[in-house]
């Protein structure tokens, strides 16, 4: 079977890395992955995937205006609408994945309605699924977005499906209009990556912290920096983990907060943070989706700072915090995440015992995938 899977990422990398980590559970079909932003260094996919990068867009972080990585913006428009048409029609995929949309990347309806469009017109046998996650962004009119969401999926798509366990998230908590779908919709379970190695104890306790792809939550990271100054007495090494797009002058404002105290270490981006995460002793960073699951995955002390721009991260966080998985920083003020770290740092548990999330995500998409061609 040949999918094609469409992922934009417009201001983190989270979006890419869910996708991907979907796009690898598909291991016995032909995956071609068109990708959207910032390009991602040193990424290597698995074999069977095939990445077709689109002219780089990306929005600014407060999600006002979307810029070109090279050129300008209607260039790059023109660019990506013809490619990935071009790429389409030669490649006849089986079926076509679109992450997120309708529901979101609503600036990039320039280049998927015409694939929608071809579909339908052409009678193409290709299959279409949104792959959705956990929680929509609040919308200003919003009887206005979700008519809008549901007179595209409604006519062009085939199957829904939401990267979430409904014991936790529902759809119908972020879009109201839930008995208006009217193709079939399946909750797949959470998408999480596993730790590639066996856990270990450090042999030193360690603190991580990150912010995903850099462009934002620099000021969680220097707020970590200086609340770990406040705890000379604790033994242990802070980790601050740098994300890929992050600004040079905000390395070097973290940098030179980092060179004040031995024990912590600026480092970059790492593909197996995961694994660092699962053999550390506290995690903080923001509440984005795949942060989150790492947490889960990893069963790993958690600090979370949502990002405030939007209701999506403090949702997910506080509903994970009432279960127990994670504990939500009410602010950014280092003498109180330095209270919060030392807490987090002494011998307890924060885990829940009541119910262990559904993290199979992945690989129960990829079997409802096929189920859609059976």
């Amino acid at each position: 079977m040949k999918i094609m899977f469409y992922s934009q990422h417009v201001l983190g990398i989270g979006h890419f890395f869910r996708s991907m980590e979907f796009a690898s559970a598909l291991a016995n079909h032909e995956i071609l992955f068109v990708e959207g932003g910032d390009a991602l260094p040193g990424y290597v996919p698995p074999p069977h995937v095939r990445r077709l990068p689109l002219p780089g867009l990306m929005m600014d972080q407060d999600f006002k205006a979307i810029h070109a990585v090279e050129g300008t913006v209607g260039e790059t428009r023109a660019r990506r609408k013809q490619l990935l048409l071009d790429t389409f029609l030669s490649f006849r995929p089986d079926v076509l994945i679109t992450e997120l949309f309708p529901f979101g990347r609503k600036q990039f309806r320039f280049e998927l309605m015409p694939l929608l469009e071809c579909i339908r017109q052409q009678g193409m046998p290709t299959r279409v699924i949104c792959s959705l996650r956990d929680i929509l962004v609040e919308k200003a009119d919003r009887d206005a977005y979700e008519k809008g969401v549901l007179e595209i999926l409604n006519a062009h798509y085939h199957h829904l499906m939401v990267h979430s366990d409904p014991r936790i998230m529902r759809l119908e908590e972020t879009f109201s209009r839930v008995d208006e779908i009217a193709i079939p919709m399946s909750y797949t379970g959470f998408i999480a990556r596993k730790p590639g190695r066996l856990r270990r104890p450090p042999r030193r306790r360690t603190i991580v912290v990150s912010s995903g792809g850099g462009k934002v939550g620099v000021d969680l990271l220097e707020a970590a920096l200086m609340a770990f100054r406040l705890l000379p007495e604790l033994d242990a090494g802070l980790r601050v983990f740098i994300g890929p797009f992050m600004e040079a002058a905000d390395r070097n404002i973290l940098a030179s907060l980092a060179a004040r105290d031995s024990r912590t270490n600026i480092e970059e981006f790492a593909y197996d943070f995961l694994d660092c995460m699962a053999e550390s002793s506290l995690s903080i960073s923001m509440a984005g989706y795949n942060t989150c699951m790492d947490i889960l995955s990893a069963a790993v002390p958690a600090l979370v700072y949502p990002f405030p721009q939007n209701r999506e991260q403090m949702l997910r966080a506080r509903k994970l915090e009432e279960l127990g998985f994670l504990k939500v920083l009410d602010g950014l003020d280092p003498h109180g995440m330095a209270s919060a770290v030392a807490a987090a740092m002494a011998p307890r548990k924060l885990r829940s015992e009541s119910m262990s999330p559904d993290l199979a995500g992945a690989a129960n998409a990829a079997l409802m995938v096929e189920k859609c061609l059976g």
